[in-house]
Formats: structure tokens, C-alpha cells, sequence
């Protein structure tokens, strides 16, 4: 486990997401302690995965995390590539995307009075970043000069540009000269890096407080900028690269929600 946890590290896994692995991939251990591992066939672990289901009614969601965890521990353990595609579940699971309004973003922003909390704030909904990428953000990853933040890869991600909106700079060099980071661009109070932990009770209380009536999660502002994107016409391109999503269907999920007018469009004829 120990020697697994390393790799993903290495792999430049978020904490969170080497959490999750590791848990799912410890209830696979525990059921075949004692096992010869190395030549498990695919025919034990559907058995195992069935017994899970039919016991703790697990997700797709959940599902797919335990096999990923199986494969990535044959992999690193016996480099062993196992095809466990068929046992992926299949039923595709509707789920809408949550996303604020423009109203209730704008309340978000203006309840923040901290001003470490408000640039989290401004990158999650203003840049669109993970809760993992702003978390792993250090000093020279924001360039003034050129108006760009550079994203390091995240759980397999690309590294990446996004642009460095004004409002953001200038709330950055009120926090600069307030807190002084000394490495990471965000530290907690006691380690040099502030906790995910940290950032979803952080935006739940200033949700409360803005008077929004419904859960809200640092995921869900990353949504909002897309959305709030879309809605002004941007490229849906443009919003892929910014959001670092390997694929555009990724991206096109945003198109089913987005309420963008017909005529915030400018047609070709406008330019001549």
C-alpha cells in the first residue's frame, strides 16, 4: 500500500484523489488476503465486485474508482495491465450540472471579506481551476507581465495557461503584501500547503452567508465559470483549453445548460 501511495504521488495525484484509490483499493485487499494476487483472473474479481454490490449498493461512480484502484495496483505492483472494461458499469447516470447564477456569484464574492479567502475565491470561479490546482499553486506560477497562471499538471492533467484576470492581480497584491507566502501561493496555518479540506468549509460558509439556498462546492464554481462562459458567447474551444479537459465532449456537457441568447451572437456580417 505504502509503495502504491508513492506512485500515485509521483503521478502527481491530488491528496484527495489518492485517498479515495487508496480506500477502495484496501476493501480489494482485505478480501483476498491470503490470495496469490500476481494471477487473479478476471472471473474472482467480478465475484468480488458483485459481492460489494449486492452488499453496499455501490455507485457507477464508486464502482469505477475500485476497478480503477485494481488496475493501477497491478500495474505498479506486477506490471500487469488488467482489462477490466466489462466490468465498468454501463448504465449512464444523468446527472445536471450545478452551477450558480451570475447573481448569486456575484453575493458569494462580496461576503468575502478575507483577503486570502477571496482570491481562492476568484481563481475557482474567475480561472476556473480545481480545488487541487489552486491548492498547488506557487509564486512564480503567476506571471503579471504577461497577464497568464500557469497550471501544473494535476492527476494526469496537461500543464496549462489560463489568463490572469485584472481583478484577480490586484486582489493577489493585497494578499501578497498581507499574508507574505513564503513558497506555495497558499499555505495553512500550520504546513505549507493549505488543505481541500479547508476550501470547501470555506466556500459552504461564505454561501451561507450570501443567502444561497442550496449546497454549493468549490467543483460547482469551476462549473459556473463555464457556464457563465458559454452564456457570454465564448468559444467552447477556448473554455476546453482553459478548463484542461483532455476531450471537447467534456466540455460540451456545459452546452445543454447554458442559456446563451441568440442575440449575444455577432453575425459575420457585422465585421464588414
Amino acid at each position: 500500500m505504502e509503495d502504491f501511495v508513492i506512485k500515485l504521488r509521483l503521478q502527481h495525484y491530488a491528496p484527495s484523489s489518492i485517498s479515495a484509490y487508496k480506500n477502495a483499493l484496501t476493501k480489494f485487499l482485505v478480501a483476498f488476503e491470503g490470495h496469490d494476487l500476481e494471477h487473479l483472473d478476471l472471473k474472482n474479481i467480478q465475484t468480488f465486485l458483485q459481492k460489494l454490490q449486492s452488499e453496499n449498493k455501490l455507485s457507477a461512480t464508486y464502482q469505477r474508482q475500485i476497478i480503477v484502484a485494481i488496475e493501477k495496483y497491478y500495474t505498479f505492483s506486477f506490471n500487469r495491465k488488467l482489462d477490466l472494461n466489462v466490468l465498468y458499469s454501463k448504465r449512464k447516470t444523468k446527472s445536471s450540472i450545478k452551477h450558480l447564477t451570475i447573481p448569486e456569484a456575484k453575493a458569494l464574492l462580496e461576503v468575502c471579506t478575507n483577503i486570502k479567502h477571496l482570491c481562492i475565491l476568484k481563481l475557482l470561479y474567475g480561472c476556473g481551476l480545481r480545488t487541487a490546482e489552486v491548492i498547488d499553486l506557487q509564486h512564480n506560477d503567476i506571471d503579471a507581465d504577461t497577464m497568464k497562471i500557469m497550471i501544473r499538471s494535476v492527476n494526469g492533467h496537461k500543464d496549462r495557461t489560463v489568463p490572469l484576470p485584472k481583478s484577480l492581480l490586484k486582489s493577489l497584491y493585497q494578499y501578497y503584501k498581507t499574508y507574505k507566502p513564503k513558497y506555495n501561493l497558499f499555505e495553512g496555518q500550520n504546513s505549507n500547503q493549505y488543505s481541500s479540506k479547508s476550501i470547501q468549509s470555506m466556500v459552504k460558509n461564505y454561501a451561507q452567508k450570501a443567502n444561497i439556498k442550496r449546497q454549493v462546492t468549490p467543483h460547482m464554481l469551476r462549473h459556473s465559470y463555464a457556464t457563465h462562459q458559454l452564456d457570454h458567447g465564448v468559444s467552447i474551444r477556448h473554455i476546453q483549453n482553459i478548463l484542461g479537459h483532455k476531450s471537447i465532449k467534456t466540455t460540451e456537457r456545459y452546452t445543454h445548460i447554458t442559456t446563451v441568447s441568440n442575440t449575444s451572437i455577432i453575425n459575420p456580417l457585422d465585421y464588414l
